[in-house]
């Protein structure tokens, strides 16, 4: 199908107003932690930008797209967003990430132990949340939709996992790699287009595809955040140029380039992965290794792949044409996204 001409930055602004407002009411606590929470969320003068909220757009997008009513399914997207908001706040203290969008983390202003207090307050308020969907969906949707949420949210931990672990082993294969995404950042974004369907009165048939388009969704996602993870300018994505290298993870691109070195250049990554820390010089090396193998031109192609892949599912799934082309127009945003 042809590009879709609607500006993304307008689809994720659509609901932006009302998603906050409803992340507002859930923290209106006066209590220090709920300070912090809004602090991470970007609520507060002195906070951290706001995200995109990718992941309850595409939750009341899909609901619109499928002839639901996007209102009502406002406390399952605000849910999400506390989900998805709750790794974050770990993910920066197991990484040590001083920074997020530019600003300080919220375990460099408040230290380790209350940062993790807030993670599971807001993992909490999450969850609780999801109650508001009873007197307008019933007990057994609202049960449905928790399932989801819950499940996705188990197998994003379990890729959390997997991606700390692999960080202190030597190499992992592609379908490492891939399986690991696919939890850790995919089933949250799975989930979030299952439980728009879901909310929409989709059937199980229709529930499946839009799964597959999520799945889709995220190796995308995922994937350009590799790229910006190695090739990103600091001042867009508010983290060190090459940030993904200096802390040895084992995102897309290193996987690809030890799948392709020779003898010397594939025995100086070992060797470079090995060392304790990694100084400017062992980063900039990393990255002449990476030119020269064509390493972004690769991992270029399968983020290509997956933008392909989720706009043929698009095709396959009765959106109405507008939602289409807004979901589309977002699919093809995570292909060039810049942060």
């Amino acid at each position: 199908m042809a590009e879709p001409r609607i500006n993304p930055t307008e689809v994720l602004e659509r609901f932006r107003e009302p998603v906050e407002l409803a992340l507002r009411q859930v923290l209106e606590g006066s209590l220090g932690v709920y300070e912090m929470l809004r602090y991470h969320l970007g609520f507060e003068a002195r906070g951290p930008a706001q995200g995109k909220a990718l992941r309850p757009t595409l939750c009341l997008l899909v609901c619109e797209a499928l002839g639901g009513a996007w209102r009502k399914a406002l406390p399952a997207a605000a849910s999400i967003e506390l989900i998805h908001n709750f790794s974050l706040i770990h993910d920066d203290i197991q990484d040590q990430d001083e920074l997020r969008r530019g600003r300080p983390t919220l375990w460099t202003q408040w230290g380790v132990p209350q940062a993790i207090n807030a993670g599971d307050a807001m993992f909490c308020l999450a969850t609780l949340t999801l109650r508001e969907l009873r007197p307008l969906f019933g007990d057994a949707a609202t049960v449905e939709v928790m399932t989801v949420l819950q499940e996705a949210t188990q197998q994003m931990i379990e890729g959390q996992f997997l991606d700390v672990r692999y960080e202190d082993v030597p190499e992992i294969s592609l379908d490492d790699y891939l399986r690991m995404i696919s939890c850790k950042t995919g089933a949250l974004l799975r989930a979030s287009v299952e439980i728009g369907a879901l909310l929409a009165g989709a059937d199980p048939e229709l529930r499946k595809r839009c799964r597959r388009f999520g799945d889709a969704i995220g190796r995308l996602f995922q994937i350009r955040d590799d790229m910006l993870g190695v090739w990103g300018q600091s001042e867009t994505t508010g983290k060190p140029v090459g940030s993904d290298v200096r802390r040895k993870k084992k995102s897309l691109p290193i996987v690809m380039a030890l799948s392709m070195a020779q003898s010397q250049d594939r025995q100086t990554l070992l060797s470079v992965y090995e060392q304790e820390e990694l100084s400017d010089a062992n980063v900039s090396r990393v990255g002449e290794i990476f030119v020269s193998l064509g390493v972004k031109e690769r991992v270029q192609a399968l983020a290509d792949e997956a933008h392909k892949e989720a706009f043929t599912l698009a095709e396959e799934i009765d959106f109405i044409d507008r939602g289409r082309e807004e979901l589309l127009s977002l699919v093809r945003f995570l292909l060039e996204r810049e942060h």
